[in-house]
């Protein structure tokens, strides 16, 4: 935003005053750039360069961010050093989340340390972040609220990603397979079902939730694995006059695995007409 004299007379001067709004953790080089419009013939335009240096009153090191992303049961862990900047103690008075999937402890450091490979010094404060107790698979993405005793950064906004996968998943999460005479490829998909710890199950059934129209089989055996392939397919007798539209089924798979026994995948099944020179298309 920008204040200036709209009016400067004939071999007269003006002032111009910025104002740049910058986050509570932004630190460094800032450049920025204000376009001034005259009614000059010669000079109509005028670009105008502003850089400056941002301290910040609270460093958050390595980066005002937080990360989590791994398995169902994973120990998930980050730390952040926050850091005033004029020397003194710094206090951690509270904590506010947009979700409760994060939890955030602050831990004051009484001697010099290294968290992450960032420095913390006595008088900074470690905030570790980790996925709440009772959080299932899950991905989001939110915002944390720091307050401190610092007068000028009372508030210090902080966001977050959380990628939280299944013991056990299907890839892909969605099968979907095409009726379009002509075209029997399409008519099966492959599913990889694995284990996100490395760990070894047993798939001990498949069940379609139309069998009529479409089944599963496993492809690798029965055997215990890491992963295994099921393949879902279009029964033979299924045409693509045979069906209304699309359809959106489902598969359930049954594994030994206590962590995760059942999972529910969908199947998107999408009749199609190919399409006759000639021949008018259909109405979509």
């Amino acid at each position: 935003m920008a204040e200036f004299d709209s009016v400067i007379p004939a071999g007269g001067s003006g002032t111009l005053t910025a104002k740049i709004k910058t986050q509570s953790t932004q630190s460094g080089k800032v450049s920025k750039s204000i376009a001034v419009t005259t009614n000059i013939p010669a000079t109509p335009r005028l670009m105008l360069s502003v850089t400056f240096n941002s301290v910040t009153a609270v460093t958050v090191r390595p980066t005002p961010r937080i990360h989590l992303n791994g398995v169902e049961g994973d120990a998930l862990t980050t730390s952040l050093v926050l850091h005033r900047a004029d020397g003194e103690k710094l206090e951690i008075t509270g904590f506010e989340s947009s979700d409760d999937v994060v939890v955030l402890e602050a831990k004051p450091v009484t001697r010099e340390m290294t968290v992450k490979n960032q420095k913390a010094v006595p008088g900074d404060v470690v905030v570790e972040a980790s996925v709440a107790a009772g959080v299932t698979a899950v991905s989001t993405n939110g915002k944390v609220r720091i307050r401190t005793n610092h007068p000028d950064a009372e508030v210090i906004d902080v966001t977050f990603s959380l990628r939280l996968r299944p013991v056990i998943e299907a890839r892909p999460a969605q099968v979907r397979l095409i009726l379009q005479d002509g075209n029997s490829a399409a008519r099966t998909a492959l599913l990889r079902i694995q284990h996100n710890l490395r760990g070894e199950f047993k798939l001990t059934s498949l069940k379609p939730s139309n069998p009529t129209i479409f089944r599963a089989e496993i492809v690798d055996g029965e055997s215990k694995k890491q992963v295994h392939t099921v393949a879902v397919m279009l029964q033979d007798d299924v045409t693509p006059g045979s069906l209304d539209g699309r359809l959106l089924e489902s598969l359930v798979v049954i594994t030994d695995d206590p962590e995760r026994s059942e999972l529910t995948i969908p199947v998107l099944i999408e009749p199609r007409v190919l399409h006759k020179p000639g021949r008018p298309r259909p109405a979509e």
